[in-house]
């Protein structure tokens, strides 16, 4: 029996201090790729954490702005 995906996913994200501090996040997978701003104890202060793998993001639906109205 095939066993059901779960919607959400983990995602390590690394300080771009390079001191090899980490933070696990879970996160529903169709979200866009995160950089966040979170405090490194390590470097004692606060720095970008970005994604440490690539992972599939399905392409945003373009927008039709040119529709008309009727």
């Amino acid at each position: 029996m095939a066993k059901a995906k779960d919607s959400r996913t983990m995602i390590k994200m690394v300080s771009s201090a390079l001191t090899g501090y980490e933070k696990w996040f879970r996160i529903p997978r169709r979200t866009p790729k995160l950089n966040l701003i979170l405090y490194d104890p390590k470097a004692q202060r606060h720095c970008l954490f970005t994604e440490a793998r690539k992972r599939k993001i399905p392409e945003p639906t373009p927008k039709d702005y040119i529709r008309s109205h009727r």
